[in-house]
């Protein structure tokens, strides 16, 4: 009797723990800064933690966990039958994500037919992957920044003008510097909740 009694309570702490939501307060590295957006995609799947208890908040955005967050922001799933990509250094569990992105636009790869999954992403190719999975455009491409060359350019302005980001001073982007985490949960966050805005100056971001 005693071990019957063991097991169901072994059994209902264990479904007690599967079934607890994970929220930003389960991650120890998550601060008020980030709070609502990482419990915001964490409570829509788009992304978990690198840990149980760690969201990985400062770490820089590898460009595979990048094509996964906004592959599931637009809807793709592993039963999703897009056309292989055929860049040849994508991890076969998460082939899915980046040829929908491929086959939608969203992302291209890199020299030598590759992806650079493992690379990490830049602030430029998350303006360029953000802009163009949310499909916004920008009106004027008057931006202060002298670090976005013209490629990156519209996808800059797109996202300035939407609200989703600005510069790290009045005239540097950060063009160059890796995506953190935390930024693009954040940059998910407000393009999910994009609302019809004007345009408005780039402001400038904090620096920590």
């Amino acid at each position: 009797m005693k071990k019957v009694i063991s097991s169901l309570l072994i059994m209902l702490m264990f479904t007690l723990v599967v079934n607890t939501p994970i929220s930003a307060n389960t991650f120890s590295d998550v601060n008020e800064r980030y709070k609502k957006e990482v419990t915001y995609i964490v409570d829509k799947n788009y992304a978990n933690g690198i840990t149980a208890t760690k969201f990985g908040t400062s770490d820089s955005i590898k460009r595979i966990d990048a094509a996964v967050m906004i592959a599931k922001t637009m809807g793709f799933d592993k039963n999703s039958n897009a056309p292989a990509s055929g860049l040849s250094d994508v991890p076969e569990s998460r082939a899915w994500a980046v040829n929908a992105l491929v086959d939608a636009g969203v992302v291209n790869g890199k020299l030598g037919g590759k992806y650079g999954s493992h690379d990490f992403m830049t602030r430029s190719e998350m303006s360029k992957v953000i802009a163009s999975a949310y499909e916004l455009e920008a009106n004027h491409l008057n931006i202060p920044f002298t670090d976005v060359n013209k490629t990156f350019r519209p996808f800059v302005a797109a996202l300035v003008e939407h609200n989703i980001t600005s510069g790290k001073t009045p005239t540097n982007f950060g063009g160059s510097d890796n995506i953190t985490r935390g930024e693009f949960a954040i940059f998910i966050y407000k393009a999910d909740h994009l609302s019809v805005t004007t345009p408005n100056p780039p402001e400038v971001e904090s620096v920590e």
